[in-house]
């Protein structure tokens, strides 16, 4: 025994204006946390002390950057740390780093859960792994913001925020880019006034390639400082080395 469909008419075809194109994707903002330690100085000083006395991130790197939230672990004895991821890469060497800092717990908090601070006497590791770098040089180009707004001085498009660095960079960097490995977003607030800006990211793209992107524009305080940042130029640099195999090692703090 068979079903009989019930046909339905086909909707008429619109009469009105055809649609226009989608609407743009308004510009985006950094949600800017502002803290004391920013970029590469998040990491703790006694990690990078330890980098410097073994001859690692002594030289003025492409691109460098601490993740802002660190990690605070238990092993199975009881003992806690607390690890903090960064990476640094210049024209020769690409970092991969994970500070652990010893922690000793010095009592209890109101909502039930341990106090923690870094133990005096230092304790913990820099766990390191290293890839060479070779290639061609880093090149760079000047990228010029469209104007925004109307002819007529209207209001441009509102803004969004966004905490995904590379979303303020210019369409064909992002794309560039693609989905970054790492990325991260700095600025600076000059003694005259305004911002200075900068986003560095990276992408492995496979075992032996990487991509990466240190852009940086500044502006001053007219008309107001998000309105002239906003408009400045960004200053991209991209570097698109050969990677070599990863070493691991391992510092004391």
């Amino acid at each position: 025994m068979g079903f009989l469909a019930r046909r339905t008419p086909a909707p008429p075809a619109p009469t009105g204006p055809a649609a226009g194109p989608p609407a743009a994707v308004p510009p985006a903002r950094i949600k800017w946390q502002h803290n004391d330690a920013i970029g590469w100085e998040r990491l703790p000083a006694p990690a990078r002390g330890a980098l410097a006395r073994a001859g690692w991130a002594v030289t003025a790197p492409i691109a460098a950057y601490t993740y802002y939230a660190p990690t605070t672990r238990r092993d199975p004895a009881g003992r806690y740390w607390r690890d903090t991821d960064a990476w640094w890469i210049d024209r020769d060497t690409l970092l991969v780093v994970r500070a652990r800092e010893a922690l000793t717990q010095i009592g209890t908090g109101s909502d039930g859960r341990p106090r923690l601070r870094r133990r005096r006497r230092g304790g913990g590791t820099v766990q390191l792994t290293t890839h060479q770098l070779t290639g061609p040089a880093p090149t760079g180009q000047r990228w010029s913001r469209p104007p925004q707004g109307s002819a007529a001085g209207g209001a441009g498009p509102e803004h969004r925020l966004t905490d995904a660095a590379v979303e303020v960079l210019p369409r064909a960097i992002q794309d560039e880019i693609g989905h970054p490995t790492g990325q991260g977003a700095i600025r600076h607030y000059p003694p005259h006034g305004g911002y200075h800006e900068q986003v560095f990211a990276y992408r492995r793209i496979s075992p032996t390639e990487l991509v990466v992107v240190s852009a940086t524009r500044e502006a001053g305080a007219y008309p107001d400082p998000d309105t002239a940042i906003a408009a400045a130029d960004w200053h991209v640099t991209t570097y698109r080395p050969h990677v070599g195999a990863p070493s691991e090692s391992a510092l004391a703090m």
